[in-house]
C-alpha cells in the first residue's frame, strides 16, 4: 500500500510541475524522501524488466501554439497532463515525464505485474478518449519488451533505457490523432481482449528509424471506444 500511495504522489507531482512550468512558473523541487523514509522507493531499484512502454503525442500542436491562445493551450495540455497521470496511476503504470505536449509512461515497473500491456492499452484509449474532450488529437505508440529501469541519479526522474522506449516512440510518430500503434509482441498479448471488446486492429509492417528491418504493427482506432466523461 505504501508503495502505492508513493507512487501515486509522484505522479500528481510530476503532472502539478509540468501544468505550472507550461504556465511559466518555475515550480519548487520536491522533496524526494518517501513516507517511509527511504531516499527512494524500492520498486524503484535499477534492472531489467519485462515492461510495457507507453508514448503519447498531441497532433497539430505547433499549429494549435500559433492559433491559440497561450493561457487556454497551456489550461488544455494541464489538464491532459492531469488525466494521463490519473488513467496511467490507476493500472498500476508510472508517468516517467512529461515533455510539453508528450507523455511516456512504463507498465511494469516493479517487474511484478502479468498484465501490464493490457494496462497500457487501456490507459491509452482512455487517454485519447479524454483528449478529444479537449479537442487535442493524441497518437499513441506501445511496445513490450525488456529495459533497464530505475533513477540514474537520486531524485532524478525514471529512466527506462532499451530498444522498447525507441520502438514506442517510433510507433508514436506514426500514429494519427486517435489512433494507438501496438508493436508485434504487444498486439500478441492484447488480442483475445481486443478481440473480446470488439475493437479491430489492422497490421502492417513500418519502415522505422533505428531499426534496420520493417517492424510488424497493429493500429487501432481509439474513436471506436464510447468517449469516456470528464
Amino acid at each position: 500500500a505504501q508503495r502505492a500511495a508513493d507512487a501515486g504522489a509522484g505522479l500528481i507531482v510530476s503532472s502539478a510541475q509540468s501544468a505550472a512550468r507550461s504556465a511559466g512558473i518555475a515550480p519548487p523541487e520536491p522533496d524526494v524522501t518517501t513516507a517511509a523514509g527511504t531516499a527512494e522507493p524500492e520498486f524503484l531499484t535499477t534492472g531489467e524488466r519485462l515492461v510495457t512502454v507507453l508514448f503519447a503525442d498531441v497532433r497539430g500542436y505547433s499549429a494549435m501554439s500559433s492559433a491559440a491562445a497561450p493561457a487556454d493551450l497551456a489550461d488544455r495540455i494541464g489538464a491532459l497532463h492531469r488525466w494521463a497521470a490519473a488513467e496511467i496511476g490507476r493500472r498500476r503504470g508510472l508517468v516517467d515525464k512529461f515533455a510539453g505536449d508528450a507523455v511516456m509512461a512504463t507498465f511494469n515497473a516493479t517487474g511484478a505485474t502479468v498484465d501490464h500491456t493490457r494496462d497500457a492499452l487501456e490507459a491509452g484509449l482512455a487517454l485519447a478518449g479524454k483528449a478529444a474532450l479537449l479537442d487535442l488529437g493524441v497518437g499513441i505508440g506501445i511496445a513490450v519488451g525488456p529495459a533497464v529501469v530505475g533513477r540514474t541519479v537520486s531524485g532524478a526522474n525514471v529512466s527506462v533505457l532499451g530498444s522498447t522506449t525507441n520502438l514506442a516512440a517510433r510507433l508514436q510518430a506514426q500514429a494519427q490523432a486517435g489512433e494507438l500503434l501496438l508493436s508485434d509482441e504487444a498486439y500478441r498479448r492484447v488480442e483475445a481482449w481486443l478481440e473480446d471488446k470488439r475493437l479491430p486492429a489492422d497490421r502492417e509492417a513500418l519502415a522505422l528509424k533505428g531499426f534496420d528491418q520493417p517492424q510488424a504493427a497493429w493500429r487501432v482506432n481509439g474513436a471506436a471506444v464510447p468517449a469516456p466523461t470528464a
